[in-house]
């Protein structure tokens, strides 16, 4: 039964979790003041304070926990040492020692308690103060060595201390625990026996020690690690083949064979490559002879795979061979030692990759290493005697793998060593081979879709990635040609898709893409660059989602393209069906939030999503600690390096950085916002753990190898990095400065934030990689809070510095966005300039200009600030109207707009054919979309709630089209005419009044002849 004090304690646990802090708080209070004694009490109330999060009851909560922890007897409650221990996590990282040093006095008091002194190394770990851990862990394993594992801990620990220690200021610290965990490790390699069946205790029994000691060579002994990991690796006790081994075998082999490569022993490298194909090839072959569930006999005995230094057969040969690292360092082996000349290895390499290929015609990895085996023999038209060309071979591969999505990617690089010539002849026998595929049967049909997306996507690679400027008629020509010719593969290809379920894609989705590509292209290609492209893929991408909701590829490309075109409401819309979770947050989250604050600041939607994008770096603060302690009670060390490394490249993200300036920047375009802004941690300059763990591949690419990526071709700005965070994290130290009280103007006595950002912004603005990481606009914005920097760190006794530096301001500040920028296809910067502009207009209206004691400057300065900031927000205002009236007035720019997307030939034919209706809305839709942007600049209001799917034209209008698909036309039906199926859906009674405007009288005059 509970006493009353922990029932007391319970209710104040139930306030914290129920979020009532202050009466947490109060409930403390209440019976301190009654006289209450107890530590634990004392320990909860601190707790509590620190959730309550302000400097004042930080400060109380430092207190209360200096005084408990330097308390005489130390306090040895488990329960206390654990609150105490979260309540100095809570403090700060700051202060992690003291948590060591805590439960170090209380295992003092307790020498032989073998759970308080573990519970000393948990809270170390929690902490990750490795120096501390190392301390505990070598405690604990001197205390109790009849516990074999807390000399792996101490081991490891000893790693984790040495890779936490820099390499410039503690050199001499890292060698030393590197050294202490490499001895370590090494007596336990020494103690084991080649008979496995009595181990002595601290000698190594799992593959995941013998992993810890390959991850330690290295670290500590980069000259010989190569050689001493392959001796372990090769040994009869601990080695890929032995029973220690057998546990994590496939993991040990491809560390081998990484090594062998690393150290270019080709020979060693090519015969335990060819021992494992070998090992493969013999398992193909007793497939082979299996038949109707039963194994042939040959000569009384059973076929068996041999074993393995006594692993079971499952384990030992399980994956041997069928790997495609393994076919690749194979090969790379060969054409190595030919080199120097050993042909011999050859000879044979190609005897074996042949004799596979015939033994399993389809299988990818042998096939792809024949191909692989040609190129290192192309430039020289050599090889041995029966080496087939590259072009042969890739031609071959085709042949047998041309049906799988996996083609194009394992051609890809093979195609592109070719001659201009061989890659004509490639073209020509894919098209050959495509037309004389069978299409009797749905399957055999749907085989031929996949075969002919890759042919587009050979086309894409080899014709059109190489095309540059100037967009010549002929280019505009080859683009028409490709883009409509892959929409067509597509329409033709839904048909095929009856029987998919809602999650699937559709067979011919990749077409789609393609031909959204192309158009990309080409709206990039043009002089100047033209929109019309990208409204026609904004149709093609969703029309596709309607068929395939959860095509990923589709949603990427529609949400950079929304961007691009300022319809920042329709992207915010896009964004949740990406579904991104967790880690995703870190990964991916960037290709909607990069400068979401100066995009759409006035939506009711980015906020949710800055803090839904934060969530995890808070996660990963408080669950990493307790993943790294599972790992540690587990023994799996190589996952611990995991847990580590990912925390560190978490906690040092530079989208950590941007989402934070993002937040911030938010509540001061979005004053309701300002309220409930609840800071984080900004980025420093000196901060060297810096990572960018962005995701950029994950979108479609088609390119060459020598070109930039696809997406890298329609970014949305200049792609920020770890300049941009530190830059910005330096405006927004500034801005923090100015609200300090303390702190008087001008020529305020120089404080460490003013020197801080001029030295940052000294370091990045005339550095011109730095600076490629900002628009034109934020490089503006930069160089003007440099000024204000360089006034506030002028002393006031140097008047004319100041004046001078004060004139400067009016020149400086930047110039409202041009409104021809909502015409392009980069309408996304007009809403950047705009509401950048706005983000500096508040820091020097609210911070800056007030504190100026120069009267007559002060004044210019105000009036050029406050003439900028209404000139920007009136040009929005009129912007956004005229945007808006564009279908009341049916304007000329909007006919031309929608004129272009429904053009008579190229794409905008086969857009006609899907409803011409249907592509005014789209347009209509985007435009609309752009106009509530640009309206919200500068008014930081909530936006209303989007349209449901239901209520949305253009997904009411794509939902209408027939089940089946888009309708094609067919040259064999006389009936099947472009008529039958440009049927609209049914307008409300306001777009019935306005639907004169939606197509010029050459498209009604096209109509009306259909």
């Amino acid at each position: 039964m509970s006493t009353p004090a922990e029932r007391k304690n319970q209710q104040v646990w139930d306030s914290i979790e129920a979020g009532a802090l202050k009466q947490a708080l109060q409930q403390c209070n209440r019976r301190l003041k009654k006289g209450e004694k107890g530590d634990y009490l004392q320990i909860l109330k601190a707790h509590t304070l620190t959730l309550l999060g302000a400097p004042a009851n930080s400060s109380e909560a430092l207190q209360i926990a200096q005084q408990l922890s330097s308390k005489t007897p130390p306090i040895d409650s488990l329960d206390c040492l654990r609150l105490l221990t979260r309540v100095w996590n809570g403090l700060g990282g700051a202060h992690t020692r003291e948590i060591s040093q805590l439960w170090e006095r209380a295992v003092k008091v307790r020498p032989g308690d073998e759970s308080l002194a573990r519970e000393w190394l948990w809270g170390t770990v929690r902490s990750l103060d490795w120096r501390g851990a190392q301390k505990a862990a070598m405690s604990l394993q001197k205390s109790f060595p009849a516990r074999r594992e807390y000399w792996f801990w101490a081991a490891v620990t000893c790693l984790l201390l040495h890779n936490s220690l820099s390499e410039t200021t503690a050199a001499g610290e890292r060698k030393l625990f590197g050294t202490l965990a490499y001895k370590m490790l090494a007596k336990s390699r020494d103690d084991t026996p080649l008979d496995t069946t009595v181990v002595p205790p601290r000698a190594m029994q799992t593959s995941q020690e013998v992993n810890l000691l390959l991850e330690l060579l290295a670290y500590v002994s980069p000259d010989a690690a190569s050689k001493e990991a392959l001796e372990l690796l090769d040994s009869k006790n601990l080695g890929v083949d032995s029973k220690i081994g057998a546990g994590d075998w496939w993991g040990l082999a491809r560390k081998r064979l990484e090594v062998l490569e690393g150290s270019k022993d080709w020979k060693a490298l090519w015969e335990v490559c060819r021992e494992l194909v070998k090992d493969e090839k013999k398992k193909e072959d007793e497939a082979a002879v299996t038949e109707n569930g039963e194994e042939k006999k040959t000569n009384g005995e059973e076929n068996a795979v041999a074993k393995k230094d006594g692993a079971d057969d499952e384990v030992a040969t399980k994956g041997r061979g069928d790997d495609w690292l393994i076919w690749k360092c194979f090969v790379k082996a060969v054409g190595e030692l030919w080199n120097s000349g050993e042909k011999e290895p050859g000879k044979i390499a190609l005897e074996i990759i042949l004799a596979h290929c015939s033994a399993s015609a389809t299988t990818r990895n042998p096939n792809l290493a024949l191909v692989k085996f040609s190129s290192v023999f192309h430039d020289e038209h050599g090889g041995p005697e029966g080496t087939p060309t590259l072009l042969e071979a890739c031609k071959e591969y085709f042949t047998k793998t041309g049906t799988k999505s996996a083609c194009f990617e394992d051609l890809k690089v093979y195609l592109e060593m070719l001659e201009e010539t061989e890659t004509e002849e490639f073209l020509k026998f894919v098209a050959k081979r495509i037309s004389g595929m069978s299409e009797e049967t749905e399957t055999e049909r749907i085989k031929q879709v996949a075969a002919t997306i890759n042919r587009y996507k050979f086309i894409y690679l080899l014709t059109i990635s190489p095309i540059t400027p100037p967009l010549t008629e002929e280019v505009v020509s080859k683009l028409n040609e490709f883009i409509t010719s892959a929409l067509k593969v597509y329409t033709s290809s839904l048909s095929l898709g009856h029987n998919l379920l809602q999650t699937d894609t559709q067979y011919g989705d990749d077409a789609a893409l393609l031909s959204v590509m192309g158009l990309v292209r080409l709206s990039a290609l043009s002089d100047p660059p033209s929109p019309v492209p990208l409204y026609q893929s904004t149709i093609i991408l969703n029309t596709l989602l309607q068929k395939s909701k959860y095509n990923y590829q589709a949603l990427l490309l529609l949400l950079r393209i929304y961007l691009l075109l300022g319809a920042i409401p329709l992207a915010m819309e896009i964004y949740p069906r990406l579904n991104i979770k967790q880690i995703q947050n870190d990964t991916l989250a960037h290709f909607l939030l990069t400068r979401i604050s100066t995009l759409h600041p006035s939506s009711n939607r980015t906020d949710p999503l800055l803090k839904e994008a934060g969530k995890i770096y808070e996660t990963s603060r408080t669950q990493t600690p307790g993943m790294l302690v599972l790992a540690y009670e587990r023994g799996s060390y190589s996952q611990m390096m995991g847990f580590v490394e990912f925390a560190e490249r978490v906690s040092g993200s530079v989208c950590r950085g941007m989402w934070e300036i993002e937040k911030r920047r938010l509540a001061r375009l979005h004053p309701s916002l300002a309220a409930q802004q609840k800071n984080g941690e900004l980025m420093r300059d000196g901060d060297e753990n810096i990572w960018d763990n962005r995701d950029f591949s994950v979108v479609i690419s088609c390119e060459r190898s020598s070109q930039q990526r696809f997406e890298e071709t329609f970014r949305v700005g200049a792609t920020p990095g770890e300049n941009w965070a530190k830059g910005f994290s330096a405006v927004e130290r500034l801005v923090e400065y100015f609200r300090d009280p303390s702190v008087s103007f001008p020529g305020a006595v120089e404080g460490p934030i003013p020197a801080h950002v001029l030295s940052v912004l000294t370091r990045i603005l005339p550095d011109q990689t730095a600076m490629s990481e900002f628009t034109p606009v934020e490089a503006t914005f930069l160089s003007t809070i440099q000024l204000v920097v360089t006034f506030l760190t002028t002393p006031a006794t140097e008047t004319e510095s100041l004046k001078s530096t004060l004139s400067k301001f009016t020149s400086s500040l930047p110039t409202p966005p041009p409104a021809s920028l909502i015409s392009s296809p980069h309408a996304w910067e007009y809403l950047h300039t705009a509401n950048t502009i706005l983000d500096l207009v508040t820091i020097l209206q609210g911070h800056f200009i007030p504190h100026v004691k120069q009267k007559k400057l002060m004044a210019e300065l105000s009036a050029a600030v406050e003439a900028l900031k209404k000139t920007v927000m009136t040009n929005a205002a009129t912007l956004a109207k005229e945007i808006e009236e564009e279908e009341e007035s049916a304007s000329d720019a909007e006919q031309e707009l929608i004129d272009g997307v429904l053009a008579l030939q190229g794409v905008g034919r086969e857009l006609r054919d899907w409803g011409v209706e249907g592509g005014v809305v789209a347009v209509r839709g985007v435009r609309k979309s752009l106009a509530a942007a640009v309206a919200g600049v500068g008014k930081g209001k909530i936006e209303p709630p989007a349209l449901p799917e239901s209520t949305n034209p253009l997904i009411a209008y794509c939902t209408k089209l027939p089940h089946s698909g888009i309708p094609t036309r067919s040259n064999n039906s006389a009936n099947n005419t472009t008529a039958q199926y440009l049927q609209p859906p049914a307008l409300p009674d306001q777009e019935k009044k306005n639907q004169k405007h939606s197509v010029s009288p050459h498209s009604e005059h096209r109509h009306n002849e259909h």
